[in-house]
Formats: structure tokens, C-alpha cells, sequence
């Protein structure tokens, strides 16, 4: 299969440089057709929301390496080399010097901190837990919002096509109505009402395309593209998938919703920041120590040493402390708030979505049979029209009847696919094959 950047590059739309470069979006010469896979792959490519999270991770990633590196002693290595040209008096050899040469070596490390490391450390592991689950909640919504923008240009796609068949219909009634006028079966107003569905169909088919092209710039703005995407053909499902029982998708949801995962990494992150600001009460040591080389000549010959030992306890600082301690407990109650709300909240639209899943379900089967008997009711009316044994009134109700018909089946339709992508949302987790 092709890939989907390989396809736009071939189709008339330039989306990257090259076939391959950094995003760049250009105008669009003729529409492009993706499946929803693409659209989905592309869009978490190229969403503003997904590469601030991306964003978030990196930085979270970067304060861990931080907190890491506390653990290392700090080390540094200099020189110097100085030259004038005029002689100086050196006070502490009596000579007059003009140039000097000096290296030095540096180096620290902390001994004690309180445990302010080990707290640091566990905010940052927990950090970047929660920013793994930032991301991954929105991955979902941007999946989530993708398919959404999908199904609507499938819809609206649908929608042009059961235009189109409406006014093929009235063309073909008003050829009727005309005939039946020619040999004298009907009258002028026949010909008139039929000619009035034709005017009423063209509409519809106006709409539909001005829907279609809207649709369709939507989702080529989702994946990054100036100009229009349209989806592949029988993009919209015909009926709803198997679920497990709703028990199973609740336990799913809790241990997997991205919601969920992100509010609880959020309230680990919360209680490992209130664990390190105790560790401000608490005293710190830190031993460093240098090596250094002097000389008028070089290289260097004089060397001399230092070390030192530093211990800090705080004793008062403000109420620094405790205050610190008070926006970090605080924090850690919002934090367990939203954890719980959020387990709520997935247990709540779990059961939602399925009810909305299965009376979805039972719409699209019933749209269906509705245009059955519509196309039957159609068929029976054109043919009692012809021989003259129904007005040309039964005959225009039935076809605006097929075509309502037709009409509530897309929708019906996107309705369904809107409610599994929604659930999927909801449990970060693929529930089969749309």
C-alpha cells in the first residue's frame, strides 16, 4: 500500500517538500482521496494540540535528566595566559613580570540534600508519567476529532450522492408527466409539479455540494492540507460492531481511559512535589575543592590546593516553607479530586456511549428497511402513474419520501461511526474494525 504522504505527493496535492521534507501545506490542484487510517496517521503528524503535548513530554523528559544529574559532582577545568607590554611588579615573587600562565581544576559534590534528590527525582519520574499520559489522552482526542471530520465529509459525500439520484428521478418524472401531457393523459399541471420537484432536486444537489467541499476543506485541514480531502468510498458503517458487556468496558475505561491514566499520573506528579517540599527543613552538605598551577613561564609550575565543607540548616526563611508545603497539599487535594471525578466521569459516558452505540445500531437497521419500502413504494407508484391509476401527487410523495429516506440512512449512519469513535476515545482502545 501506498504510504499516505507518497499518495498526496503523486495525486496533485504537494503536501511535504520533496516528498519527504518538513511540513509545508500548498494548494490543492484536485481533491484527494484518503482512507480513515490515513487521515488518522496524517493528522497526528501534523495536529497544533499533539506537538504541544509532544512538547510537554520533551520537557518533561528534560527536567528528569536534570534531577539525574543532581547526583553527578560538578566539575569544571580553566586556564588563563596573559601578556602585556609593559613590565609589572608581582608582589609575591619581586619580579617584574610581563606575562603569566594559570590552569585551574574545580569540583563539587553534594553529600546531603535532605533527601531533596530522591523527592526530586520521584516528581520528575512522575512528571513524565503524566506527561506520557497528556499525550496519549490526546492522541486519542485528536483521533477522536479526526474520524469526526472524516464521517462528516463521508456523510456530506452520501448526501451529494442521494441528491444526485433525486434529481435523475425528477428528470425522469418529468419526462413522464411530459409524455402523459403529449398523448393527453395529463394535464398541465403535471408537467408544471414536475418540473417544480426538478427545481427542488437541483437545489438539494446545490446544497449537498456546498456541504461536500465544506466537509471536505475540514478534513483537509485536519491532516494538513490546503485544500480539499475527501473520504473513500462506503467510508460510513452499515452497522454496529460486537461489544463486550458494559461491565468489561467500564474495567477497560478505569484502567485504561486516557482521562484516567492522565488525572492519576497528574495526582502522583502532585503528591511526589508535596513529599520534596518537606525536604526544605531539612540541612544540606556539599564538600568542593580546586587544584590550581601559577607560573611566569610556562608551563606552570607553582601548584597549590583548596578544599571545603559546607553544611546549611535553615532555620527561618519567611514561612518559604510552609508555604511551599501548603500549594503542594493543596494541589495534591484538587489533584485527588480530579483523579475521582475523572473515574466517575469514565464509568458515566462508558455506559452512554454503549446505549448511544446500540440505539445507533438500531436506526441504521431500521433507516434501511425504510429505504426499502420506499423504493418499492416508488416503483409501485411509477407504475400506477404511467397507466394512469395515480396523480402525479401520489408520485412526488413518493419520491421525496425515498429520498427523506435515503437522507435519514447517511445520517443514521454517521451517527453510528461518530458513537464508536467516541467510545474508543473514551477507553484508549480499539474495539474492532470500523
Amino acid at each position: 500500500m501506498r504510504s499516505f504522504a507518497g499518495r498526496m505527493c503523486r495525486g496533485g496535492v504537494v503536501v511535504v517538500l520533496a516528498c519527504g521534507g518538513g511540513v509545508r501545506p500548498l494548494a490543492a490542484q484536485e481533491p484527494v482521496t484518503v482512507t480513515l487510517d490515513e487521515a488518522i496517521e496524517r493528522a497526528l503528524e501534523v495536529a497544533p494540540a499533539m506537538l504541544d503535548a509532544e512538547s510537554g513530554r520533551a520537557v518533561a523528559g528534560a527536567t528528569q535528566l536534570t534531577t539525574r544529574g543532581a547526583w553527578l559532582p560538578a566539575l569544571s577545568l580553566g586556564g588563563t595566559f596573559a601578556n602585556s607590554s609593559n613590565e609589572r611588579f608581582d608582589q609575591a615573587t619581586g619580579q617584574l613580570v610581563s606575562q603569566n600562565y594559570s590552569a585551574q581544576a574545580q569540583g563539587s559534590v553534594q553529600l546531603f540534600t535532605g533527601g531533596r534528590r530522591f523527592a526530586q527525582g520521584r516528581a520528575a519520574s512522575a512528571g513524565v508519567r503524566s506527561a506520557d499520559a497528556d499525550l496519549r489522552a490526546q492522541r486519542f482526542a485528536t483521533i477522536l476529532a479526526t474520524t469526526q471530520a472524516y464521517y462528516d465529509a463521508a456523510a456530506a459525500q452520501d448526501l451529494l450522492r442521494a441528491a444526485e439520484q433525486r434529481l435523475g428521478r425528477a428528470e425522469q418524472q418529468l419526462d413522464f408527466a411530459q409524455t402523459r401531457l403529449e398523448v393527453g393523459t395529463a394535464t398541465r399541471s403535471d408537467a408544471l409539479r414536475a418540473e417544480l420537484e426538478r427545481g427542488n432536486a437541483q437545489l438539494a444537489v446545490l446544497e449537498a455540494n456546498a456541504g461536500l467541499r465544506t466537509a471536505a476543506l475540514q478534513l483537509g485541514r485536519r491532516v494538513g492540507v490546503e485544500g480539499e480531502v475527501r473520504p473513500a468510498d462506503d467510508a460510513l458503517p452499515d452497522r454496529a460492531p460486537e461489544l463486550p458487556a458494559t461491565e468489561t468496558l467500564v474495567a477497560r475505561a478505569l484502567s485504561s481511559s486516557p482521562s484516567v491514566v492522565a488525572a492519576e499520573a497528574d495526582l502522583q506528579s502532585r503528591h511526589a512535589e508535596r513529599l520534596a517540599s518537606y525536604t526544605g527543613y531539612l540541612p544540606t552538605a556539599q564538600l568542593a575543592g580546586g587544584y590550581d598551577w601559577f607560573a611566569f613561564d610556562f608551563p606552570p609550575s607553582q601548584r597549590s590546593w583548596n578544599m571545603r565543607l559546607t553544611v546549611s540548616l535553615p532555620i527561618l526563611n519567611g514561612f518559604q516553607r510552609e508555604a511551599a508545603l501548603q500549594r503542594t497539599a493543596a494541589a495534591e487535594r484538587a489533584a485527588a479530586g480530579r483523579a475521582q471525578d475523572a473515574r466517575i466521569a469514565a464509568r458515566a459516558d462508558v455506559e452512554a456511549a454503549v446505549l448511544t452505540i446500540e440505539s445507533a445500531g438500531q436506526r441504521v437497521q431500521i433507516a434501511d428497511r425504510s429505504v426499502e419500502l420506499a423504493e418499492e413504494d416508488l416503483r409501485v407508484q411509477e407504475e400506477r402513474y404511467q397507466i394512469g391509476a395515480a396523480t402525479i401527487l401520489d408520485l412526488q410523495t413518493s419520491q421525496v419520501t425515498l429520498a427523506d429516506a435515503e437522507n435519514a440512512r447517511v445520517l443514521a449512519r454517521q451517527a453510528l461511526g461518530t458513537a464508536v469513535a467516541r467510545l474508543e476515545a473514551i477507553l484508549g482502545q480499539r474495539i474492532g474494525a470500523r
